[in-house]
């Protein structure tokens, strides 16, 4: 076999390959058995019809389409090991010769990664900040859990800020009533800004029973066109009025998380998990400033397959973010007014230096010769499984080779960053 290398760029090559008529042999073999096996053909038992039987019965084009798919996956395969190159994209293949008696030509064209060229980036320095936890931060802390478990108790008087409310509504314009603006015994926090704004604000003030009507004039940018800087009139009636009692942080307090005994310990509890959590985000901050700054230095073009995978990471992960607010990505689109292929472009810059960032790491853990042992994947994958509540699914998924492969990368660069953290950090 003979294999010429044409490079279309420093990211995309081009392979022209031979097969002669010796080499395809094997290939017509294998495609003749594996087909007279299993066929039935009067005169002949299985597996013993000639092969030119097997032809006439399969179809001559069938016979040798089956023999060129078996030819190219292994010539393909042989080509860019012969050339040593790691491939980011399917190939792109265009047969230019092929008889059974006078051999195979093909093209295939494939983008592979780029070679990067490190800086020294052992000479980048970061400044770490100092983690610290101020009892103004575990004073914040104890205050939204006071918010957390605040409970709701029915008052006789008019509703204020900060009140839980229940109303009757309806939207009219001109008298007739607006679709998607009617509801009954709707709750609603005074002063969340959970409704357009001046609508909450006519509501302080109102007593139970109390009927009220008001206009209120939609934001321009309003998720539903109809209703864009539109005036709508609304006739409220409020059905209850509860004020918010928040509790008292006292021992009682502390108990209800079951793990404290007293106040004292869950301060303590409180600092021990902001001072991990800030230690996560400084050395979330160092990873991002490192590598950022070492990326900087480094002039590579990205393969357009891999920014599309990127991409598409991306994509799936807004779409997850979204769902855990109730939101899908097509109503997130309708309300940003944006297509599909709008909300892709915006991501591209991104994608693009994740992408790089991603092969100047690849680069790096070569270099420092970074590797992840057996024992550090069989880890992983007992905690993987152990978070899926040990599912069948996910253990069956662990089996595979190809997420064997994922989780040793992972651990790589994981361990590579931290090496980075230790280099380039003061």
């Amino acid at each position: 076999m003979e294999v010429k290398r044409e490079d279309l760029s420093k990211i995309k090559v081009k392979l022209t390959v031979d097969v002669t008529e010796k080499e395809l042999k094997p290939h017509i073999e294998k495609v003749y058995k594996e087909l007279a096996k299993n066929m039935k053909i009067p005169g002949f038992r299985p597996g013993k019809a000639p092969q030119f039987v097997v032809e006439r019965e399969v179809g001559q084009d069938k016979f040798y389409a089956e023999v060129l798919d078996s030819v190219l996956l292994e010539a393909y395969y042989n080509a860019i090991t012969q050339e040593k190159l790691i491939t980011v994209s399917r190939p792109d293949i265009q047969v230019k010769k092929y008889a059974p008696t006078g051999g195979l030509t093909f093209e295939a064209t494939v983008e592979i990664l780029p070679e990067v060229k490190l800086p020294d980036y052992k000479k980048i320095k970061v400044s770490r900040k100092e983690v610290k936890v101020t009892d103004q931060d575990i004073k914040n802390d104890l205050e939204a859990l006071r918010e957390r478990y605040a409970e709701f108790k029915e008052v006789t008087r008019k509703a204020k800020s900060g009140d839980k409310t229940e109303i009757d509504f309806e939207g009219t314009q001109k008298g007739a009533p607006l679709e998607n603006t009617k509801a009954e015994k709707y709750p609603i926090i005074l002063g969340s800004g959970a409704f357009i704004p001046g609508f909450e604000e006519n509501l302080v003030g109102m007593a139970k029973g109390e009927d009220k009507t008001f206009d209120v004039t939609f934001p321009k940018d309003y998720h539903e066109a109809k209703l864009q800087g539109q005036k709508v009139t609304f006739k409220v009636k409020m059905i209850s009025i509860s004020e918010k009692i928040l509790p008292e942080v006292n021992d009682e307090f502390a108990k209800k998380f079951g793990i404290f005994k007293n106040v004292k310990e869950l301060e303590d509890g409180i600092r021990k998990n902001l001072d991990e959590v800030k230690e996560m985000e400084e050395r979330r901050r160092l990873e991002e400033e490192i590598m950022t700054k070492i990326s900087e230095k480094v002039s590579v073009e990205i393969p357009e397959t891999l920014a599309h995978q990127e991409i598409h990471r991306m994509w799936h992960d807004a779409e997850a973010n979204l769902q855990q607010s109730g939101v899908t990505m097509e109503r997130y689109l309708e309300m940003s007014k944006k297509t599909k292929e709008e909300l892709e472009k915006e991501m591209e810059p991104d994608a693009q230096k994740r992408v790089k960032i991603g092969l100047v790491l690849s680069k790096i853990a070569e270099v420092e010769e970074v590797k992840a042992t057996q024992k550090e994947i069989e880890k992983e994958k007992k905690s993987i499984l152990a978070s899926s509540g040990n599912s069948e699914e996910v253990k069956k998924q662990l089996e595979d080779y190809e997420t064997e492969h994922q989780i040793e990368n992972g651990i790589i660069s994981k361990k590579t960053i931290e090496l980075l953290i230790e280099l380039c950090s003061k």
